[in-house]
């Protein structure tokens, strides 16, 4: 199997495992697009330049999720709304174990046991994952909400929301988090 030196995530990148070469150094086997490959780095070192190619950094990533999410812990990360990139691992990354996955490329959760899920991914790819299905689920659901946010937000749009009947429209600027009356009948 094909070695990499250094890897950037990008938009077919599916998922990543940890790995462990001969020598017990930390690697890490990438799941993109059909292919799979290992690459001489650990998943947070990868993760954390793919987040400073776009200008942002793992910490950064996290308070951002926070900030939106609320929680602490296992907490997905937008890596870049526009394509779609975000990610959120079935356990701590700064855990053993685990894998990172572009939620954008689960296409189904098989429930293996009351502990582990089966994850079937738009290439063909199974990886089995010591979460149940309803976590999984839910950390799925997560990144996904996170994508939505941080892609309206990026848009830069306003919101209107009209009240049937009141004759009064409210309006949610760009950047703001409160609504506005915008007008009357």
């Amino acid at each position: 199997m094909m070695i990499r030196k250094n890897y950037l995530l990008n938009m077919e990148t599916v998922g990543m495992m940890e790995r462990y070469d001969a020598n017990g150094v930390e690697m890490t086997t990438v799941v993109e697009g059909e292919n799979t490959f290992h690459v001489r780095q650990p998943r947070q070192e990868i993760l954390n330049n793919t987040l400073n190619h776009f200008g942002l950094d793992l910490d950064g990533g996290l308070a951002a999720a926070k900030s939106v999410l609320g929680g602490k812990y296992r907490l997905p990360v937008c890596i870049n709304a526009q394509l779609g990139m975000v990610w959120f691992s079935s356990r701590s990354f700064r855990k053993r174990g685990g894998v990172w996955f572009s939620y954008i490329h689960i296409r189904d959760l098989e429930e293996m046991n009351e502990k582990e899920t089966l994850v079937h991914t738009n290439y063909g790819h199974c990886l089995p994952v010591n979460l149940s299905k309803n976590q999984l689920a839910f950390k799925r659901d997560q990144a996904a909400y996170l994508h939505t946010t941080f892609h309206e937000r990026s848009l830069g749009k306003k919101t209107f929301y009209y009240e049937p009947g009141s004759g009064i429209t409210f309006c949610k600027e760009p950047g703001e988090v409160h609504y506005r009356v915008k007008g009357r009948e």
